[in-house]
């Protein structure tokens, strides 16, 4: 129940700042090691044999225009020396030693930068495996980030924390817990428990027209809580004439949570797909504040 390695996927465009702050600020608090993971797409392999302005090389019976393949080549060599740029800045911001390629980590705090070429939901799906946690994008900034937490959570089993554009507190500041009682909902907390140590406040909130229905369970995974040294308090939203998804963001801003944690796909996922649900509803909307989910 500890969280030592900390995965964070960069895609080959769009912005990083909300994923590398997020990242770096769990890693700080932890004391893990975070390592970056830059993907890119392999360079775009065209039917036509007509180049534009250069060579034409046909392999496997596919024509690709070298100049083409020679300005990607360059762009992508570009692109990721800006991010490793950016990566590196944010690490010395906060303290935390970047390690070279052949570098083992002497001390779990610490960051290491790696590369890798292909599809950016594959890899990263991979490679969370071999990690404790990963820390995705909220899919409001990039539609495959949804594909990417879906599948870490539903294959790897690997919690998820979803990072918001920008990071505007502390992780460990005020803790919400989404509390619904599923197996899902205690995997995610048992995986936070981390995290829920070092806060200065928990709170378990739970969406309901009757709160008679939650105390029982409420009290479980308060006791639960108790038992790793964690004081909590217990709250029973109604969600009036909101969705359950809106009623925990409402709750999370309200409580200026700086970390809501919560269980995926309590519900199988066709059933989520079809009829929406609380999870893809949190990973459509959670812009404004870091989100753990476990399955």
């Amino acid at each position: 129940m500890s969280i030592k390695r900390i995965l964070v996927p960069l895609p080959g465009s769009a912005s990083h700042t909300g994923q590398i702050e997020t990242a770096l600020s769990a890693a700080k608090a932890l004391g893990a090691h975070v390592q970056a993971l830059f993907i890119s797409q392999p360079p775009p392999v065209t039917r036509s044999g007509v180049a534009r302005g250069g060579l034409t090389v046909t392999e496997m019976g596919q024509a690709v225009t070298a100049a083409s393949v020679n300005w990607y080549a360059e762009e992508r060599e570009r692109t990721t020396r800006e991010a490793r740029e950016v990566f590196a800045r944010a690490c010395a911001v906060v303290g935390i030693p970047m390690l070279s390629a052949n570098d083992e980590p002497g001390s779990p705090l610490a960051a290491s930068w790696r590369e890798a070429e292909g599809s950016y939901v594959e890899i990263a799906a991979q490679r969370a495996a071999a990690f404790d946690l990963m820390v995705a994008a909220s899919a409001t900034v990039m539609e495959s980030f949804m594909a990417i937490t879906e599948q870490s959570l539903l294959q790897t089993r690997r919690p998820v924390l979803l990072a918001p554009a920008r990071l505007q507190s502390d992780l460990t500041d005020s803790v919400m817990i989404a509390w619904d009682e599923s197996p899902e909902c205690w995997h995610a907390v048992s995986a936070a428990i981390p995290f829920m140590q070092l806060a200065k406040s928990v709170r378990v909130i739970s969406v309901d027209r009757d709160a008679s229905n939650r105390q029982a369970s409420q009290a479980e995974v308060l006791a639960y809580l108790r038992c790793h040294g964690i004081g909590a308090t217990a709250q029973v939203v109604a969600p009036e004439l909101r969705s359950v998804g809106d009623t925990l963001l409402a709750a999370g801003a309200e409580h200026e949570a700086g970390l809501l944690i919560m269980g995926a796909y309590s519900h199988s996922r066709l059933r989520e797909m079809l009829l929406g649900g609380a999870t893809r509803h949190i990973l459509k909307n959670a812009s404004a504040r870091p989100v753990l989910l476990a399955h």
